[in-house]
């Protein structure tokens, strides 16, 4: 289906579903919901055809903006042709589907940045149209990559291999047996090393995904499993928390899960220390730069250079944009 879409001529052959869901008859219980934006078909609707700011992208260089503007305006213009003058959606409903969005459109950049990354250590042939060769990047078959995204509430630790994660629990049920607990949550997408010798599911990490439909979408949801129990200590490379604002009450979790993390892998699981980004849409609202000027704890315990427990604060101004940051990253990593 189209980015430029014609509902009229698109939604009575809508391969999706349909993206909009009508509870008129069917209230959801405790609400006043009328009609429910489905934002899978939405999104496999508007970005079936194309991943933003990579391959295939007839204007890569878009600010992100202008993707949830178009996925805004394309469902409300099917809301509209397929219910007429009774369709409505609630602002803040959109709102939380535009943020997923935002998550899900920068976690398919990356993807697609890590598999030109990885085609290039294969091959030494830089095959991306949008994105540039980093400098200092030398192809080097066993620096492979995998830039995914992880569900919400998810235990990161089920990706490293048995001896590394036997630490972390050995160490989480040493707390518990005095009545405390290492509570962490799951960043929003890591950056791993992928295994030198990899199986055949893990092979599509070498490979881009064209769009979010088809298998596209599903494959970005769950690559994460394929990954599970395969990193070395030394294979977390980095996590991103996403976010398109943030109020003050919540700029403490990233720097609570940053500084958790970098315990957890450097010092329980014996591995590298890894990076920790923020991304976000916007800094309005809170003061945002001052809040992620806060120093790693795990860098003040063991003395020397300090460095901050957010190593990267991103204002994202669109996905090539990120997609490019993060691959010049890369050729610094050392190991």
């Amino acid at each position: 289906m189209p980015f430029d879409l014609d509902p009229a001529v698109h939604c009575p052959v809508c391969p999706f579903g349909q993206c909009i869901e009508d509870r008129r008859t069917n209230r959801v219980r405790g609400r006043n919901t009328r009609f429910r934006l489905k934002q899978q078909a939405a999104l496999q609707c508007t970005l079936g055809e194309f991943i933003p700011g990579s391959n295939g992208d007839p204007l890569p260089d878009r600010p992100l903006a202008d993707y949830l503007s178009r996925f805004r305006s394309n469902a409300l213009a099917a809301g509209q042709h397929l219910f007429g003058a009774e369709f409505s959606l609630d602002g803040n409903a959109i709102g939380k589907v535009e943020g997923d969005m935002f998550e899900l459109i920068e976690a398919a950049a990356l993807w697609n940045a890590a598999a030109t990354w990885n085609q290039f250590q294969e091959s030494g042939v830089w095959s991306s149209n949008t994105l540039v060769q980093p400098k200092g990047a030398v192809p080097t078959p066993a620096r492979k990559i995998a830039i995914v995204k992880l569900p919400r509430g998810y235990d990161a630790t089920r990706l490293f291999v048995d001896p590394v994660r036997n630490k972390i629990k050995a160490h989480e049920h040493a707390l518990l047996e005095q009545d405390m607990e290492l509570g962490h949550s799951s960043p929003d997408i890591v950056g791993l090393r992928l295994p030198t010798d990899l199986t055949i599911a893990q092979r599509e990490f070498l490979n881009p995904v064209n769009g979010f439909a088809n298998d596209g979408l599903d494959l970005l949801e769950t690559a994460y499993s394929r990954l599970e129990g395969a990193i070395e200590g030394n294979g977390f490379l980095f996590a991103i928390a996403v976010k398109r604002s943030t109020r003050s009450d919540r700029l403490y979790q990233p720097l609570f899960e940053a500084n958790v993390l970098k315990y957890l892998v450097a010092f329980v699981g014996g591995g590298a220390a890894l990076r920790f980004h923020v991304h976000m849409e916007s800094f309005e609202g809170a003061d945002v730069v001052r809040h992620y000027r806060a120093a790693s704890l795990v860098s003040l315990v063991r003395g020397g250079e300090i460095s901050r427990a957010v190593d990267k604060l991103v204002k994202v101004v669109g996905p090539k944009m990120i997609a490019q940051l993060i691959l010049d990253e890369l050729p610094r990593f050392p190991i």
